[in-house]
């Protein structure tokens, strides 16, 4: 209680990182809910994800340099209200593309959520910046376990109409961060590395390794976010039901969570290479196993790849750091956003793909993309791993 006492702000503005995370997340998973209403293609689904991650990441950058000026942390409540209520009444959307608008905008919240909410998280610590930083991103990672167990059974058994009760719970904990007097912390950015020249020139050969090493980040992305949208259609092919498929999500989703922790822990134990090539062969061989097994083999590979895709995401991020040790801030960049941006564009072309050629075939193709990350891999120079 006492920890719950001095750390309220934290928690609270945690607590709003995990809401608006399940929002930007209540689409995907009962996209084909939306197919059988609007008769969307494959395309337009993929178009409809594509718009969710562009509008949650593609403004980051630019919205965060002004919030940074800025500094009305009033935003957060504002951001709270804003997305719970855009994504929730869109069951009521007999429209491909107002439905696509207004995903889109409902989506710039989290945009301004993501770099204020964890500017003020850092600015909340008592000499621990990490350590706070750490409770808003676990707190809000667990957003996306959560949100098929709760939109596949309401909107399967109530219809899509249903979701316009979940802005209860939005509105709810924006009243919440208004309590914990978030609109009243002081925050403005300092001076930092974004406000001075690039001094130190990247090298050629560094510049294709982080080429490579953001090559393997997209893949890694696109074939998770592909899982997200089209995760339970993939498994009611397999002859599952969809609530059924919409728990296993879930799992899947659960176990990334446990996938960044110790994935985080053995790459600095053992290196990033060592990491990135054996998580990267596990999830070559999980895919397998969704794409071309049925029944329970299919069911623990789904699962098994929810651990081995994020299992690299720390290593990813922290080789960039070693590829370009002058500039870390752009090499989060391109980690975080350029990859994510990348992926959210590419999922448009898989959903092309699959309406030509159909979902399980379509996702086949992604073996051979692991194959290649598997072999860049193993490709890095070890001394970005030391």
């Amino acid at each position: 209680m006492e920890f719950i006492k001095k750390n309220m702000q934290l928690i609270a503005v945690s607590v709003g990182h995990f809401t608006n995370d399940f929002y930007m997340a209540l689409i995907p998973p009962i996209l084909f809910l939306f197919t059988e209403e609007l008769s969307l293609s494959l395309t337009q689904q993929a178009v409809i994800a594509s718009a969710i991650t562009l509008s949650g990441t593609f403004l980051q950058p630019i919205i965060g340099y002004f919030l940074d000026r800025v500094g009305k942390t009033s935003l957060l409540i504002f951001g709270i209200v804003w997305v719970s209520i855009g994504m929730s009444i869109t069951g009521f959307i007999t429209n491909f593309y107002l439905l696509v608008i207004v995903i889109s905008v409902a989506g710039i919240a989290s945009s301004v959520y993501h770099p204020l909410g964890s500017a003020v998280a850092a600015s909340l610590s008592e000499g621990s910046q990490g350590k706070s930083l750490s409770i808003f991103m676990t707190i809000g990672g667990f957003a996306t376990t959560f949100t098929p167990l709760i939109a596949v059974p309401l909107a399967t058994q109530y219809g899509l109409r249903s979701l316009a009760f979940l802005m209860i719970p939005g509105i709810f904990i924006a009243y919440f961060l208004k309590k914990s007097k978030i609109d009243e912390i002081k925050y403005l950015s300092k001076k930092n590395e974004l406000d001075k020249k690039l001094k130190v020139k990247l090298q050629k050969n560094n510049i294709i390794w982080l080429s490579l090493v953001v090559g393997i980040a997209v893949v890694k992305i696109l074939v998770t976010r592909v899982m997200l949208v089209f995760g339970v259609q993939i498994l009611n092919l397999k002859g599952i039901e969809l609530i059924t498929a919409g728990i296993i999500l879930s799992v899947h989703l659960f176990v990334r969570s446990v996938g960044t922790f110790t994935g985080g822990y053995l790459s600095d134990r053992y290196g990033e290479k060592k990491i990135m090539v054996v998580f990267n062969a596990l999830t070559l061989i999980a895919f397998l196993c969704v794409t071309f097994t049925s029944g329970i083999v299919s069911v623990i590979g789904f699962v098994l790849m929810g651990y081995t895709l994020n299992a690299t995401s720390t290593a990813n991020i922290t080789m960039t750091h070693k590829i370009v040790p002058e500039n870390i801030t752009f090499g989060n960049g391109m980690i975080m956003g350029f990859a994510s941006t990348v992926a959210g564009l590419l999922i448009l072309l898989f959903g092309k793909i699959a309406d030509n050629i159909g979902l399980l075939d379509a996702s086949r193709f992604f073996n051979v993309l692991m194959i290649l990350v598997i072999i860049v891999s193993v490709l890095l120079p070890k001394k970005f791993s030391d």
